[in-house]
């Protein structure tokens, strides 16, 4: 698809609304975008998993971790 906007423009303009979501969701932990869907910060909690290797268990930090679920009209387009 051809722009008027050359590349340097295009990725300014791409680099500052995804620095915007970012902010958004690092502040209030939801985005939201009707037509493409929501993203939620989730945090897991502190785990153990087995070491098979070692025959002891590890123990996983808890962490934040962002999740995507994309609205049912995107999920129609793809279909398409």
């Amino acid at each position: 698809m051809q722009s008027s906007f050359n590349r340097e423009l295009s990725e300014n303009i791409f680099n500052f609304v995804f620095e915007e979501i970012k902010r958004i969701i690092l502040t209030d932990k939801k985005f939201e975008i009707r037509e493409l869907g929501h993203f939620e910060v989730l945090h897991r909690k502190m785990q153990t998993v087995p070491d098979e290797k070692k025959q002891a268990e590890i123990l996983l930090p808890p962490k934040d971790k962002l999740v995507f679920k994309p609205s049912k009209e995107l999920i129609d387009r793809l279909k398409d």
